[in-house]
């Protein structure tokens, strides 16, 4: 079978980057066919983690320069640039730091960061009271004047933050020191649901349950093939790692998050993340509606600890909260485009393959308000439309997945 309508672009993935890139190319008019292999769309990696918006304060402890923190900072100028005519965007920019003054993408949820107490480690304790000074930042940000990121370069990070918040750590008498961090949860399923609703309404054509066998480019256009029928476009973007190792050749590493799905969480307990010298001491929380709670740690690079550290991480968490109890655990699985110098993908990877063949990797959700932008950008040579007229979706689109921890719920 023969598809003759030829659109500017397929896109193949229908994860965070997929439909951000669709939502975008739309927008601007282009038609698009988006492709995904699964049956619903957003159905692998973001299905399975925190619904967690990082503003970078996590990666203060991350010695990169700051690198991952400007990146995640410019994430969230762009969120407000491009993405506020959505009615549910309810990131609002203040003078001091971001608002969330209504229902919508973004809960006002703040995670509460506890830096273990290391008192005779003076790494550590230079380490924290870096991070604990650069937050000060980020949470007193004027996002209504500056541009996210420029305030954060060496000549602003002064050596005085390695020393500054030394003291607060030697007098205090707790295991964790405690502090707010700028970091809050997120409804990923309604902002994706906004997102690909909208490119919908802008003429998105899109297939599940479509794996694709074969990617042909031509004289004049790709060719691409699903199971037997073949399909043209001016261009291809790839999104999905699993197809990028295949088609591309580019190496994707696999790692492994054990996580857990609770119920009981107190209702005085807050979403909270440990951070620990040791980093396999690390652990998280992230509260949902009806006192459900996601539990998590670190990333493991060997499946064979999974089972191991599942139960120490399950065994931290009892401690803290007693009354907790396991709904189900599963395995997330993440895949990421890693370069040489790099540990971890936090950023994100957009790189042109031939003259009608993108690929884009992110690591990071909530860098995609960043990623999509600047991937039309670099098509185009101009910026997306910051205003145009959006709709209201009052219901989540029936084609974007649950998430894993609201299926194991709903499964109890």
């Amino acid at each position: 079978m023969e598809n003759e309508s030829i659109p500017d672009w397929i896109v193949l993935g229908g994860g965070v980057s997929g439909i951000a890139i669709s939502e975008i190319l739309t927008r601007e008019g282009k038609s698009v066919l988006l492709l995904e292999k699964n049956s619903k769309l957003a159905s692998e990696t973001s299905k399975d983690f925190h619904e967690w918006f990082h503003s970078g304060a996590l990666y203060t402890l991350v010695p990169d320069n700051l690198l991952t923190l400007r990146y995640l900072l410019g994430a969230t100028d762009d969120l407000i640039e491009f993405y506020s005519c959505f009615s549910s965007m309810n990131l609002k920019p203040s003078e001091l730091g971001v608002k969330i003054n209504k229902d919508g993408w973004f809960n006002d949820d703040r995670i509460e960061f506890r830096y273990r107490s290391h008192k005779l480690n003076p790494i550590w304790l230079s380490m924290v009271s870096r991070s604990i000074s650069i937050i000060d930042l980020i949470k007193k940000h004027d996002w209504l004047r500056s541009r996210a990121g420029s305030e954060y370069g060496k000549p602003k990070i002064k050596t005085n933050y390695r020393f500054n918040k030394i003291l607060d750590q030697l007098i205090n008498n707790e295991k964790f020191l405690s502090i707010e961090s700028p970091d809050f949860t997120m409804n990923s399923r309604v902002l994706l649901s906004d997102l690909f609703s909208e490119a919908i309404q802008n003429g998105i054509e899109y297939k599940v349950n479509a794996k694709v066998d074969s990617i042909k480019e031509k004289n004049d256009y790709v060719e691409v093939e699903v199971d037997g029928s073949f399909y043209k476009s001016k261009n291809i973007v790839i999104t999905s790692p699993d197809a990028i190792s295949k088609f591309v050749n580019i190496p994707i590493q696999e790692s492994y998050a054990p996580m857990a799905v609770v119920e009981n969480v107190p209702d005085e307990e807050k979403s909270f993340v440990e951070l620990d010298y040791y980093e396999k001491k690390c652990i998280n929380l992230l509260k949902k509606n009806n006192n459900i709670g996601q539990v998590g740690g670190i990333t493991l690079k060997k499946k064979k600890d999974v089972e191991d550290y599942l139960k120490y991480l399950i065994l931290e968490h009892k401690k803290r909260n007693p009354s907790i109890k396991v709904i189900d655990t599963y395995i997330g699985i993440k895949k990421e485009l890693v370069q040489k110098k790099e540990n971890r993908n936090y950023l994100y990877h957009i790189n042109q393959n031939s003259s009608k063949i993108w690929s884009v990797v992110l690591g990071k959700f909530s860098l995609a308000f960043s990623m999509a932008p600047e991937f039309y950008r670099r098509i185009y040579n101009e910026n997306p439309s910051k205003y145009f007229q959006t709709k209201h979706f009052n219901d989540l689109h029936s084609g974007i997945s649950k998430t894993t921890w609201q299926e194991l719920k709903d499964l109890k």
